[in-house]
């Protein structure tokens, strides 16, 4: 019991995020992550495939916030046209948290996006969770997969 008791008041004394801290990124590749990030949404949104196919690699494997199917690259190129044909633009998108885990050539970005979406005075707002996998090839970052999900604002 006295173990217990001091393994807790030792844990208790350590910060939470001291705990869970996790390798972290230097400046310019955080900075280079969040910027790949940015793009590739905003690509997405805008039907941009020159900038999608030079950030996402063939492998790609993505989780949407719809709870639907995984999709690979090829669907998911298929969805980009097909919100393009919608007529909607993206409005704004942000993300007001950002969390990283940095293992060598790999980089897992946590966040919570808002985006917002629409077509004249017709706009939706969504806000979500995502997960998202970068790997360092080649000298380049890409984003490889994620997994959204997404909650009423």
């Amino acid at each position: 019991m006295r173990f217990l008791l001091s393994l807790l008041l030792v844990t208790m004394t350590v910060p939470a995020h001291a705990q869970l801290r996790a390798p972290q990124p230097d400046a310019a590749t955080r900075d280079a992550v969040l910027a790949l990030r940015d793009a590739v949404w905003r690509a997405w949104y805008a039907n941009d495939s020159t900038t999608f196919d030079r950030i996402v690699p063939d492998e790609l494997l993505a989780i949407g916030w719809d709870g639907g199917t995984w999709n690979d690259r090829g669907r998911t190129v298929q969805r980009m046209r097909e919100f393009a044909a919608t007529g909607k633009t993206l409005r704004s998108l942000a993300f007001p948290e950002n969390a990283f885990q940095w293992y060598g050539d790999v980089l897992l970005l946590y966040s919570t996006y808002r985006i917002a979406v629409g077509k004249g005075d017709d706009v939706t707002t969504t806000v979500g969770r995502a997960t998202e996998v970068f790997v360092r090839r080649n000298g380049r970052w890409i984003h490889t997969a994620w997994h959204l999900d997404a909650h009423a604002p």
